[in-house]
């Protein structure tokens, strides 16, 4: 008996309407529920394909990250709506656990979380653990390489689940609680990049927004400069550091603008004084058409002092007499001491 092999792989490999569609979303889809499978005490939806019912939260912000005894919690602050998509989850459901009574009710009294709490377990596949996650950014994966921060902006893929719990004999409470579908999209880091340092490489720099990837600003590590003049919040430094002082030219010209004065605006309670010698992390804002920098910390010494000599003048000699003289006893030494500050 022969067989076309052709049907046969179109009845086969045909089962799918985007062969490339992961690729793309890699899971972030969002659909409606359509129906829900039991599992013990929890109940799970399904969409119309039979996958399971995804929702991506709008870009949020990460209140706080643990990880702890091979768990990995995330709290995720949303301002957003869901209560639509999960009442719609619940009425699926109803019919199944809550027949009895009214569906009002049944919703009056089903816990709903306002912000999103989620725990993964965070294993590898030979059962270590691991601290990573699902993690990317601009469609590309970036799980292992990036450590999620508070404060940081984020869409995460979430699965809805209906728990039920008996808490007396043929009563029982329904709450919907959230777990980890596809993985995190991060858009921006929270808090500020680590500076750049010597070399001074500029490759990762965007210097139309003056930021770095993943994060909404950037910042320098300077060498030690000398401040050479004082004006209200802003000094005028200088340093012997020829590469530093490249380093900024080649920044101000991918730029497009005016090479830098060598001056920077002190931000917070720092104070520096001239003479000094200081090392500071700076980062760049525009101001029209050119960048000026202020610090993001600063540390500096104290102005250097003029050595002091102190002379000390000692008394004579025990074995020294009236009549026996010491043709040193009235200079007996002199010593330099450094002030030290």
């Amino acid at each position: 008996m022969s067989t076309d092999i052709h049907l046969l792989k179109r009845q086969l490999f045909n089962n799918s309407d985007d062969y490339m569609g992961y690729i793309q979303h890699h899971g972030f889809e969002c659909s409606g529920p359509t129906h829900m499978k039991r599992f013990g005490s929890s109940i799970k939806f399904y969409d119309e394909k039979n996958r399971v019912y995804s929702i991506n939260t709008p870009p949020s912000s990460v209140k706080s990250i643990t990880i702890k005894e091979g768990k990995y919690y995330l709290s995720i602050d949303c301002d957003w709506n869901i209560i639509e998509q999960l009442k719609k989850c619940a009425e699926i459901a109803h019919p199944t656990i809550a027949q009895d009574i009214p569906f009002d009710l049944f919703w009056k009294y089903c816990s709903v979380p306002k912000d999103v709490e989620l725990c993964e377990y965070a294993t590898s596949k030979n059962k270590k653990v691991n601290k990573y996650i699902r993690l990317y950014n601009e469609g590309k994966e970036i799980t292992g390489y990036v450590q999620i921060t508070n404060d940081s902006n984020v869409c995460a893929n979430i699965r809805p689940v209906l728990s039920i719990t008996e808490y007396d004999k043929d009563k029982y409470q329904y709450g919907f609680k959230f777990l980890l579908g596809a993985g995190i999209k991060l858009i921006q880091l929270g808090g500020k990049p680590p500076p750049i340092r010597r070399p001074w490489d500029w490759d990762n720099v965007d210097f139309n927004t003056l930021t770095m990837p993943l994060y909404n600003s950037l910042s320098v590590k300077t060498p030690a400069m000398s401040v050479v003049d004082l004006q209200n919040s802003t000094i005028k430094v200088t340093t012997k550091n020829k590469d530093f002082q490249k380093a900024m030219a080649q920044f101000h010209g991918k730029a497009g603008v005016t090479g830098w004065d060598n001056t920077i605006e002190i931000r917070g309670r720092h104070k520096v004084t001239n003479g000094t010698t200081a090392i500071a992390s700076i980062e760049p804002y525009k101001d029209n058409k050119t960048i000026c920098w202020k610090t993001v910390s600063i540390h500096s010494s104290r102005p250097k002092k003029q050595t002091e000599l102190k002379v000390v003048v000692g008394d004579k000699r025990d074995n020294d007499t009236s009549d026996n003289p010491s043709g040193d006893d009235e200079l007996v030494g002199i010593q330099t001491k450094r002030q030290c500050i």
